[in-house]
């Protein structure tokens, strides 16, 4: 059975990652089909500005940082089908719905960014 690694569970349990986000990645490690780890959960300003001028992400609002959101926790989570193959989107789509099934059954509100076409590591609670 698969389950987090040390350091996928130090993301998971930092104490600014939302409840629902900890709730749903905890339930999806437990049956899911592909073995997936954390990447980043809080991100900082900086590392976010960071990001931008790499063109790794297209925002400066990521809910990522927790000051961004009106909970003021992190409501963003990028995970990777591990072993990782940046390259195998068909990994990262079988395990989305492997994530969105976990999320509707625990009734939690997500987007995935791979069905804006670019960001598959990536979920986000929506509506906080």
């Amino acid at each position: 059975m698969p389950k987090f690694s040390k350091n996928s569970l130090e993301k998971l349990n930092h104490p600014r990652v939302h409840p629902k986000l900890k709730k749903l990645m905890l339930e999806a490690i437990k049956e899911t089909p592909i073995d997936f780890t954390i990447i980043e959960s809080v991100r900082c300003y900086e590392k976010q500005k960071m990001y931008m001028q790499k063109g790794v992400t297209k925002t400066m609002r990521s809910k990522h940082i927790p000051k961004s959101n009106k909970s003021g926790l992190c409501e963003a989570i990028d995970i990777a089908p591990y072993p990782i193959n940046w390259g195998d989107i068909e990994r990262f789509k079988k395990l989305s719905c492997h994530i969105k099934e976990t999320a509707k059954n625990l009734s939690i509100n997500i987007v995935w960014g791979g069905d804006w076409g670019w960001d598959y590591p990536h979920y986000e609670l929506k509506g906080g």
